[in-house]
């Protein structure tokens, strides 16, 4: 019995360390690259490209955040939130008591707020590009119902219009984990009325753990 039992527990032994060398150990970054869906965050600063609002206005400053579905190592989909808020330029406040609405407006910052579902390619694990398009809401220091309408191509009481926008960018890994910080430059627009105001500005965003 004892000579039966020694070459059955070799042959038990063998296979058991060979079912233990063929499977792999799970690897945490693989697993958490895996996750379908994640968000990101971060700050906005943009100067305006058109002449028209480029007369009046200059830096903006805000924030946006980001959620993104991986469709595959190239493609992500992702729906994104911009806020702007826009300063006027230096010394351009000169108003007089018969000054309209939309004078006194263009000489006031305003805040800018869109909603733009996007599409994001990633050419490698660093470099991306997109384009993205969706609703824009503006609202003037000046007065809250006038928005963007001290754009002379734009309806008085303007607020909302198109957002849209196209940006190239690149990640920078902060850890092992693959946290990613992401650096882009942005073109964005308003459009209404058949007319666009420009902007050019950067995205610094933080992109969480999946």
């Amino acid at each position: 019995m004892k000579k039966i039992l020694v070459p059955l527990l070799s042959i038990v032994i063998f296979i058991g360390q060979s079912i233990c060398a063929q499977i792999k150990p799970e690897n945490p970054i693989t697993s958490k690259e895996a996750k379908p869906v994640y968000f990101e965050a971060g700050i906005n600063a943009s100067l305006p490209v058109h002449i028209e609002m480029y007369r009046t206005h200059r830096l903006g400053i805000g924030f946006n955040t980001r959620i993104g579905k991986i469709i595959s190592r190239k493609l992500e989909l992702g729906i994104r939130l911009d806020y702007d808020y826009r300063f006027i330029r230096k010394n351009t406040r000169i108003l007089t008591s018969e000054s309209t609405l939309q004078e006194r407006a263009s000489h006031n910052n305003f805040s800018l707020f869109c909603l733009k579902p996007n599409v994001q390619f990633n050419m490698n694990s660093k470099w991306f590009w997109g384009a993205e398009t969706g609703i824009g809401y503006a609202l003037s220091d000046e007065d809250s119902k006038i928005g963007l309408g001290f754009v002379s191509e734009y309806a008085s009481d303007q607020q909302f219009g198109w957002c849209s926008g196209l940006y190239l960018g690149r990640y920078f890994m902060i850890n092992p984990n693959k946290n990613k910080l992401g650096l882009s430059m942005n073109l964005t627009q308003f459009l209404a009325h058949g007319h666009a105001e420009n902007s050019l500005g950067l995205k610094i965003n933080y992109r969480f753990l999946n």
